[in-house]
């Protein structure tokens, strides 16, 4: 049975949230949310704040704001700012967390949070839009033997659907897809690409199928598998995550992203220095976009006592990031155990 039929249902149950929020943070969002929620010492906590856009009010339609809360590298809860900009994230980790803003589907902003051991962390950031180069994917590695060649027909719908998602028209780029694959199953990227719809939103188990189908037709898609790592990532299945991502790792050497995610599920089955090893490769091949993996290593170093290390991490850092928000805490922490 041609599996297009599995892909025919999924498409029909596709849906895409994007929640309203109406008024400042417990206001602003209109979440009911307890008095003294989560700000007792604990391993769990809200993220609230305000995403503020500069250029706004020349536009005809508002943008939508996305904040994702990563953990551990890999996304563990989403929400939609209002119309004023306000959200809150609730519930999440305390511990080992980034924030990620995206407008429109495009990233605008990724940095880690430290938070303090109770209290519920208030982020308010103010970014440009539209970017110079709103509608240019960011640059990646280039994997020989990674690309697809589709009929001239394809290919157009193809662009298509790209340009659907680059306005974070997810719904529109499936129905596209889905369009290329009944006409040509064997499109491995394609099948990619709806399995990348659907983590997106966060419908977990669809996303591993149409991953599956990917390396079933091309076991070596890096693509593919790193996303589909970084999925076991979200399902704690780290030994299928570890599994995944070393295949994209020998595959694709120089993709820093492989070895991130590498890097955190080794961490996450209690393999440090397997951990460390693949952070710093990912700091090689992309120093300034990875800066904040040199806080994870600092993370390391300090559980382990070795304070000198840590603090050498965190002044590479801020070398990099210079306007982090935690910056006076880091540089008295630097001032305390860098060896003068």
């Amino acid at each position: 049975m041609r599996s297009f039929s599995f892909l025919l249902l999924a498409i029909l149950s596709f849906s895409l949230e994007l929640t309203a929020q109406d008024d400042e943070v417990r206001q602003g969002t209109g979440m009911p949310m307890q008095i003294g929620e989560n700000v007792r010492a604990g391993d769990r906590m809200n993220v609230s704040g305000r995403i503020a856009i500069e250029g706004i009010k020349k536009l005809k339609h508002a943008p939508v704001i996305s904040v994702t809360i990563i953990y551990a590298g890999a996304p563990v809860d989403r929400a939609i700012a209002n119309d004023a900009g306000y959200f809150v994230v609730r519930n999440v980790p305390r511990n080992s967390v980034s924030i990620l803003v995206e407008i429109d589907g495009v990233e605008m902003l990724r940095q880690p949070i430290i938070a303090s051991p109770m209290g519920n962390p208030r982020l308010d950031y103010t970014v440009s839009w539209p970017p110079a180069n709103s509608l240019e994917r960011k640059p990646g590695v280039v994997v020989a033997g990674q690309s697809y060649v589709r009929s001239e027909k394809n290919e157009a719908i193809f662009k298509q659907a790209e340009t659907a998602i680059k306005i974070n028209d997810s719904a529109t780029a499936a129905k596209l897809f889905a369009q290329i694959l009944e006409s040509d199953p064997k499109d491995f990227v394609s099948w990619t690409e709806m399995g990348t719809i659907y983590f997106k939103a966060n419908s977990i188990d669809n996303a591993e199928a149409f991953y599956f189908k990917a390396i079933e037709i091309k076991k070596d898609y890096a693509v593919a598998l790193l996303n589909l790592g970084k999925l076991y990532l979200i399902k704690k299945q780290y030994d299928n995550a570890t599994l995944v991502l070393s295949n994209a790792v020998k595959i694709a050497p120089n993709l820093a992203d492989a070895h991130h995610f590498l890097a955190e599920s080794y961490l996450q089955s209690k393999k440090g220095d397997a951990a460390l090893y693949h952070f710093n490769e990912a700091i090689k091949l992309e120093p300034d976009e990875k800066a904040e993996l040199h806080l994870r290593i600092a993370a390391l170093y300090d559980a382990a006592k070795m304070k000198d290390k840590a603090a050498a991490e965190y002044k590479i850092f801020l070398s990099k990031t210079p306007a982090y928000p935690e910056k006076i805490a880091l540089e008295k922490y630097i001032s305390e155990n860098l060896p003068k």
